[in-house]
């Protein structure tokens, strides 16, 4: 055995040759190019073992394959497998770090090479080339499939040559494994899933697997890629990888470990402002500079806590005009951009605004972008006198960057909020393959061919804004996304879940998915708290206690999300409106604002934290569970920083939905020639401009997914910007009352006997109209449908509920349950945050969540500090802190306190203090202060709250056991 360290090339060269065996061909050593790829050595085995040691680890050649195997870290290692040729031509825009120094012994085995460093070991099977990834001590992590470890074919895609590559690797049996970003999959282990891995509106792809077994990959491959989980292994299929097989090894003693290994890789998240972790209200959107003032006005005259008010889009003008996202003003809407910043800043308030990577032709933007070439041909799907930038192109990141700081920035505006970003071209593509195709479109970017470069999009925009505003200005940047990727943290870009719509699955689906996307290093996730838009499920939106009851439940989950963030259309969103109209609803969301803000002191030391320690906030239940197999499936719960336990509701208890109308058979329509069904007739055009082909059919009942999933039906171009109408009767099976509604996105009437009785003629997602019509068994009820289709899904229903329907429904009244069954992880003991209760783990318990509670438990030795409640987070600055301890085991946390918005916390202008529980001592120990930065509250009074059975206070104060006033100096409390 041998002991190498990071030498010098020629040295390297040395080392290769004194360890050549009989069996194994050494050849000369190699380093990386400029763009940071290793090339294949000039000679060597084509078909048999070969390796070269080569600096900062070894290169393999064997059947035809050449395999580089570099440390980036002690538990970090990078395997790239080509053909013998990489396709890249410029650095990888994810990965900044470079190989490091990690001394590692090779021992040249029969059947295997084997590389030890003081970590890991990483051993290659001399007849496959397949890498076993295996701690210090021999156990493995996880290994290439033995047989076929990668699959590699030259391919040309758009005149350059890449690689279609695909890559497996064996899961143990009970390994799960998380990641992959929000891909709306229901549930949060990826084991035995198949994942098609392309940005959507719905959709942030981030391609990191996460595993219990403590390990993780980061694949730095851009194009297309599906991710299968089968008996042959766990695979990663790319559409065009230039560089092969390329991807990064990433293993810990924790989870937390592992997702600092990728921050290494590729970069730290920087510190958000302290306003950034309170509440954020938007809405699409406020109409005018007078409305949105109105609203931040009456949030502060009515004491609702919040910290930031969006402005949505079209504030520069309308989506029929070239001024689209211009970074500009509609001058007769907001006359006065910084007298509304201005005013908003007088009242410790911030403004976030909304960009577009979609650029309105008649803009200065728009031509300084043309003059170097830097906007692609087609046209955005909202305006058609709009085309995206290439933010692939450091020239066009300059451009775009600069007329966001003359039009926004420097107007007083405090963050971005860049929509669009997956990035959106012809729809708000929900669906994969439309988004697919879409991008495509695009041509090629600076960088190359947009097969290669499918995904990364929102990285490079977020990166231009980011690296803008750190070179002119020392104010943090916040950055909210509706897509992002791997590396994206290092631009300060959080990212949201998209357009959704409000139901029930949905909210768990942002549980599951949100965990997904945090596990995988980027810490910063949000979502539009009650759905995006409102569909027909809840007529009358915020006015239908249903959809109110979802809208409570959801804020409970928002309080604990990275960014809690209200957002949405099709229903009024601003907390205070429900104050008088339902009081119920309004305690349960001030509740969760409330409680938001008190823990503020324990959030933002938390942020601290994920810059200075890789941590993460929200959190999968296995990143501190991962031996507890129980918690591998739990979908519904997660933990926010080491103390909360959260268990969001995510059913009706109060009121509840019918089941969906069920769509009118054939044999109840008929055409006007008498054949089941309705005569159809389609036309190009949203108002029926230009006919095309006719149909019959026998229901109406469509989705229409892009091709290759869905024929584009009766001779249309395309299925975007089309209408239709369908004739025909409805003949009535019974006597009785009926129910006739229509489900579709966007527009659609019905007409009964020539009269319109159903008229919801605009874009939106997907909603359910109705009315109510008398008939006698077997009359014929003449009817017409009419539909166009402008943006997102395509989709069109024609339902009814028959009287006897109606009656079953009425007969069956659904049975109110308040109770919620929580799995409380093992190893731990847990306290019930409203009772005190205290449970053991490893079992299941039983809650009682009227609309204001939810299941929330503290885990055992856990010390919370909480602050007051404020109408913003940085009000009051010196109020006194309640700390509480939760007994039961021993526990810690440090309290981090900066300026709250400036970077001058990297020049060391910070201070921290640490608490610390003594289980079997009964002492709280504060210690000593470390460090400082001016405006510092040099004392602060401490109000420590032992927990128990007879000081549940949920959200409110607690009465203190011992009060300290903290001047910075050790002090040990007694209990």
């Amino acid at each position: 055995m041998k002991k190498h360290t990071a030498l010098p090339v020629l040295a390297l060269i040395a080392a290769a040759i004194g360890c050549a065996t009989t069996n194994v061909m050494a050849s000369q050593s190699t380093g990386l190019d400029a763009n940071g790829h290793l090339e294949p050595a000039a000679s060597g085995a084509a078909s048999g073992f070969a390796f070269t040691l080569v600096q900062d680890g070894v290169q393999v050649r064997v059947g035809g394959v050449t395999k580089n195997i570099l440390f980036y870290g002690p538990k970090t290692v990078r395997v790239n497998t080509t053909l013998g040729e990489n396709f890249w031509r410029h650095p990888s825009i994810v990965v900044t770090a470079k190989p490091v120094a990690v001394p590692f012994k090779t021992r040249d085995g029969a059947g295997a090479l084997t590389l030890e460093s003081k970590a890991l070991q990483v051993v290659i099977d001399k007849t496959t080339g397949a890498v076993t990834f295996k701690d210090a001590r021999g156990k493995v992590y996880t290994q290439e499939k033995q047989g076929a470890p990668q699959s590699l074919k030259k391919i040309e895609v758009s005149g350059a040559p890449t690689y279609e590559a695909q890559n497996t690797l064996t899961l143990k049996p009970d390994e799960a494994i998380y990641g992959f970003g929000f891909v709306g999959e229901g549930e949060v282990n990826r084991r035995d899933k198949e994942l098609l891995l392309v940005q959507t509106n719905v959709g942030i792809i981030i391609p990191v697997m996460v595993s219990s077994e403590r390990y993780g990959i980061l694949w730095d491959t851009y194009s297309k890629m599906r991710f299968k989980d089968s008996a042959e292994g766990a695979s990663l299929w790319a559409e065009s990888a230039p560089g092969g097989v390329d991807y990064y090894f990433m293993a810990g003693d924790t989870i937390d470990d592992v997702v600092a290994g990728y921050r290494g890789l590729t970069g730290q998240a920087p510190m958000y402002p302290k306003q950034a972790f309170g509440l954020f209200m938007s809405k699409e959107r406020y109409q005018t500079q007078a409305r949105l003032l109105e609203v931040a006005q009456t949030f502060r005259k009515e004491q609702f806590p919040l910290d930031y008010i969006v402005q949505d889009w079209q504030y520069w003008g309308s989506d029929q005009d070239g001024s689209w996202s211009g970074m500009t003003w509609n001058r007769e809407r907001f006359p006065d951009p910084k007298g509304l910043t201005k005013s908003l800043h007088g009242m410790n308030m911030k403004l976030m605004v909304s960009i577009w990577p979609s650029i309105g032709n008649d803009t200065a933007l728009a031509h300084e972008l043309d003059r170097s070439k830097l906007r692609f041909e087609p046209l955005h799907w909202i305006s058609r006198k709009a085309r995206i930038y290439d933010a692939f192109s450091p020239e066009g990141r300059k451009i775009y960057f600069k007329h966001v700081k003359q039009g926004l920035l420097d107007a007083g505006v405090d963050a971005l909020w860049m929509d669009g970003t997956e990035v959106e071209v012809g729809t708000a593509a929900h669906q994969a393959d439309d988004n697919e195709r879409d991008i495509k479109s695009l041509g090629a970017n600076a960088l190359g061919d947009f097969t290669r470069y499918l995904n990364p999009y929102s990285l490079m925009t977020t990166l231009g804004t980011y690296e803008g505003q750190r070179a002119t200005s020392n104010q943090r940047v916040f950055t909210l996304t509706r897509s992002a990727w791997a590396g994206a943290q290092r631009t300060a870009a959080a990212s949201w879940s998209g357009d959704t719509r409000a139901s029930w699955k949905t909210l768990g689906e942002q549980i599951n998915g949100g965990v997904n996307v945090t596990i995988t290093g980027n810490p910063y996730w949000t979502q539009d708290t009650a759905g995006f838009f409102v569909p027909g499920d809840f007529p009358g939106a915020d006015k239908n206690p249903a959809y109110r009851e979802l809208y409570a439940r959801w804020l409970q989950y928002a309080a604990f999300n990275p960014i809690m963030r209200i957002h949405g259309t099709d229903a009024e969103r601003e907390p205070y409106l429900f104050k008088q109209s339902d009081p119920q609803m309004y305690k349960s969301l001030r509740d969760s604002v409330d409680l938001r803000y008190r823990l503020l002191p324990y959030t933002y030391s938390l942020g601290w934290r994920v810059t200075h320690d890789g941590y993460t906030l929200m959190r999968a239940l296995t990143m501190d569970f991962p031996d507890d197999r129980k918690v591998h499936h739990v979908n519904d719960a997660f933990l926010f920083g080491p103390s909360f336990l959260v268990h969001p509701v995510t059913r009706p208890m109060y009121r509840f939905q019918p089941p969906p109308a069920v769509t009118i058979p054939a044999t109840a329509l008929r055409t006007p020639d008498g054949k089941p069904g309705l005569a159809g007739q389609y036309f190009e055009g949203r108002n029926f401009e230009t006919p095309k082909g006719k149909t019959i059919d026998t229901a109406i009942d469509f989705l229409w997914p892009a091709p290759p999933l869905a024929d584009i039906p009766a001779g249309l171009g395309s299925l975007d910007n089309f209408s239709a109408r369908w004739t025909g009767s409805i003949v009535a099976p019974e006597d009785g009352e009926y129910e006739l509604g229509v489900e579709g996105d966007d527009g659609y009437r019905l007409f009964i006997d020539g009269k319109p009785v159903i008229e919801d003629w605009r874009n939106g997602g997907k909603r359910y109209q109705s009315t109510k019509i008398a008939l006698k068994q077997g009359q014929s009820l003449p009817v017409t449908v009419e539909y166009y289709q402008a943006t997102s899904e395509r989709s069109l229903r024609l339902a009814w509920r028959t009287p006897s329907q109606l009656a079953a429904l009425a007969d069956k009244p659904a049975k109110v349950d308040t109770t919620m069954q929580t799995y409380l992880p093992a190893g731990t003991d847990w306290y019930d945050f409203w009772t005190h209760e205290r449970f053991h783990g490893g079992a299941t318990v039983s809650k009682d969540v009227p609309l204001d509670v939810f299941p929330l438990y503290v885990r055992a030795g856990a010390i919370v500090p909480m602050g007051p409640v404020v109408q913003y987070a940085t009000e009051r600055p010196d109020a006194p802190y309640e700390i509480r301890v939760y007994p039961g085991a021993d526990g810690k946390f440090t309290v981090y306190e900066d300026d709250n918005e400036t970077y001058n916390y990297e020049k060391g202008q910070y201070a921290t203090y640490e608490l610390r529980w003594n289980d079997a001592a009964k002492t709280l120990s504060v210690g000593a202060r470390k460090g400082g930065y001016p405006g510092l509250v040099k004392t602060r009074k401490l109000n420590v709250v032992l927990v128990g059975a007879g000081n549940a206070s949920a959200i409110g104060a607690a009465p203190a056991t011992r009060s300290v006033d903290y001047a910075g100096k050790a002090v040990t409390l007694k209990f």
